[in-house]
Formats: structure tokens, C-alpha cells, sequence
């Protein structure tokens, strides 16, 4: 591995030798409930991998939101991933893990640079891939949607009320909505142990409102996260606003819009020339070439969702790349296309 300067950043680069392959999974969301179901297709993911490790590939990659670290309960997340994971662990690739936006939490929240355990890879932005002569950059597709550009760095409160929500849960019985209860109620107490204080007292206890309502209030968005989130909020507010990327195709505007400006701010920060790009987020599975020549694949998702197909992934072997579903215990291609 190697890396590339990307403006002010360094990238993690990794050219693949004659012969070698990738494969790349996107959106598994292990832990994911919608409707008290679990959606995550990880029985399946489990197949799959036990398959994989008979022929592994040289470089696997993990292209974000694998683990459901916005609304999912940690027990579920962990119930759910076990039996894939051990089956991963005896895949003997490597593994470049691409943090998605419901995984950020495994980059370390504020981590900018690239770190690596053994033959794991963890990629806070994304990754550079140089087969054949053409180069591809690989990132989880979030960095398209206008919700987190125009929010920038506050999209990234959402991990840290999972963590901190998932902390206060941990507690015995209901003991956490007395805790945050308790809090929230310091703020009116403070007020009335303050009156006819000094201006300089009142106004710090009136400042420490939002420090102390904070505990009740995020378990009550955890809460509606958990009951109304993927089934009523969010498809309303795809509904509603402009430019969402949810359930777009690659050939629609609403992906290619932002996906071409996004490459080409890639190219002139110092990238060059990119040949291919590989992305996911939007759970529409997808293969063409854009009206540069590029090569553009989603890798769809791991999510039972109505309408689409999921258990989709991109093999790249050969100067060729290819769009593939796992289906029934065995693989079935969809597209393929030269890089």
C-alpha cells in the first residue's frame, strides 16, 4: 500500500498485481430493524462468505455502513454480525474497510487518517485503486448527498448521540430515563436556588440548560429513531426535498450531478485521471460508463428492501469489473463491463 495526495490529504493507494481481484461489499447495516424485523440480509452475507474463503480474493473491500451505528441497539448490532464476522476471519485477504456515514464511530469519530491491524485496513474517506493502468477511487457515496454537504461536519453529531445514547442504555432497568430526567429537572431547580443571585450566577445556571437537557433528549431521539426513523421519517423526507440520492439509480441526475462534481474536484485537488468509481450508500446496485468514459458501479446493499435487489457486490478482476448478486447459495451476474 501506498498513498496519493488528495489536496491537503493523504490517501491510501493499492495497485493490484497481474491476475489478482477485488471484491467489494457496501451496506450491510448489521443490526438494521425496520418494522421490529431485522432487515439486515447477514444469514445470507454469512453463506456467502463461507463461499468466499474457498476462493479468496487479494483485496476485500468493505465499503461502509456496515454496521448499523445510528439507530441500531448495540445488541443487535453484535447479535447480527458474529456469525459473518467469524466466517470473515477466514478469509485470508486483505480487508480495507471504507467508514460509510452509520459507521463513522469506527474511524474513531474524529479520525482523518487511515489506520491499519493486521491485514484490516480502516479508511476514514476513501480509497485509491490502480488496476491495469486505469485508476478507480472507491468511497461509500454519502460524500454525494446534499444532507451531509450542506450540513458539512454537523452530520457528524449523529454518531456521538449513538454512543453516548447506547452508553445510558447499558444502565439497569428504566435507571436511564430517571438519570436524564433528573437532569433535565436541574435546570428549572437551578433557576428558583438562583433568583435575586447576582446577573453573572443566573445566567450560567440559565447556560446549562442545554448541557443538562441533553441526556432526555437524545434518548427521546433514539427513541423515535428507533419506532418511526427508516419507516416514516425518512421516506417522507425523501419525498419532500430536493436532490435526495435514497433509491436513485447511477443513470439518474440525482446521482450524476453530484457524482461528476465530486470527481472532478478529486481530479484537480491532484488525483489525475479517474477511470472507474465504485460507491454505494444509495442501496440501488448499478453498472454503466458515464459520457467521460468513466466506468461508474454501485454496489447496492445487504438490506431486505422492497423493490430492490440486495445481496449485490462488485468483483474487479482481469480489466474488468462486474456486477453480481448473491442469490440461492450461488452467484448470479447482473452486468459486466471492461474497466
Amino acid at each position: 500500500m501506498s498513498e496519493v495526495a488528495v489536496g491537503a490529504k493523504r490517501v491510501p493507494a493499492i495497485r493490484l498485481q497481474h491476475g489478482e481481484k477485488v471484491l467489494v461489499l457496501s451496506d450491510i447495516h448489521f443490526g438494521l430493524r425496520r418494522n421490529g424485523l431485522l432487515a439486515t440480509k447477514f444469514r445470507e452475507l454469512e453463506g456467502f462468505l463461507a463461499r468466499l474463503a474457498e476462493d479468496p480474493p487479494s483485496l476485500l473491500v468493505l465499503l461502509g455502513d456496515v454496521f448499523e451505528l445510528w439507530t441500531a441497539r448495540v445488541r443487535d448490532v453484535v447479535g447480527t454480525a458474529v456469525a459473518p464476522l467469524r466466517r470473515l476471519a477466514r478469509v485470508s485477504s486483505l480487508v480495507a474497510y471504507v467508514v460509510g456515514n452509520h459507521d463513522k464511530v469506527v474511524a474513531r469519530l474524529s479520525g482523518r487518517a487511515p489506520y491499519s491491524v493486521d491485514n484490516l485496513l480502516v479508511v476514514p474517506e476513501l480509497l485509491v485503486l490502480d488496476v491495469a493502468g486505469r485508476r478507480g477511487v472507491l468511497f461509500h457515496g454519502h460524500q454525494l448527498d446534499w444532507k451531509f454537504t450542506s450540513l458539512r461536519g454537523l452530520w457528524r453529531l449523529e454518531p456521538y448521540i449513538y454512543v453516548f445514547s447506547e452508553t445510558l442504555s447499558v444502565l439497569p432497568g428504566p435507571l436511564e430515563w430517571v438519570l436524564a430526567a433528573t437532569y433535565a429537572a436541574l435546570t428549572p431547580a437551578l433557576l428558583y436556588l438562583t433568583r435575586g443571585a447576582p446577573l453573572a450566577y443566573r445566567a450560567l445556571a440559565l447556560a446549562s440548560a442545554p448541557l443538562l437537557a441533553a441526556p432526555l433528549l437524545l434518548l427521546l431521539l433514539r427513541s423515535l429513531q428507533a419506532s418511526a426513523w427508516y419507516d416514516l421519517i425518512q421516506p417522507l423526507a425523501e419525498r419532500l426535498t430536493r436532490g435526495r440520492l435514497r433509491g436513485h439509480a447511477i443513470s439518474t441526475e440525482a446521482v450524476g450531478r453530484p457524482l461528476r462534481r465530486f470527481i472532478r474536484e478529486l481530479e484537480a485537488a491532484g488525483l489525475g485521471r479517474v477511470d472507474f468509481v465504485v460507491f454505494g450508500h444509495t442501496h440501488v446496485p448499478g453498472l454503466a460508463a458515464d459520457e467521460e468514459g468513466r466506468v461508474v458501479v454501485n454496489a447496492g446493499s445487504w438490506v431486505e428492501e422492497r423493490g430492490l435487489p440486495s445481496c449485490t457486490f462488485v468483483r474487479i478482476r482481469g480489466g474488468e469489473v462486474e456486477l453480481a448478486q448473491w442469490s440461492g447459495g450461488s452467484e448470479v451476474t447482473l452486468a459486466r463491463r471492461p474497466l
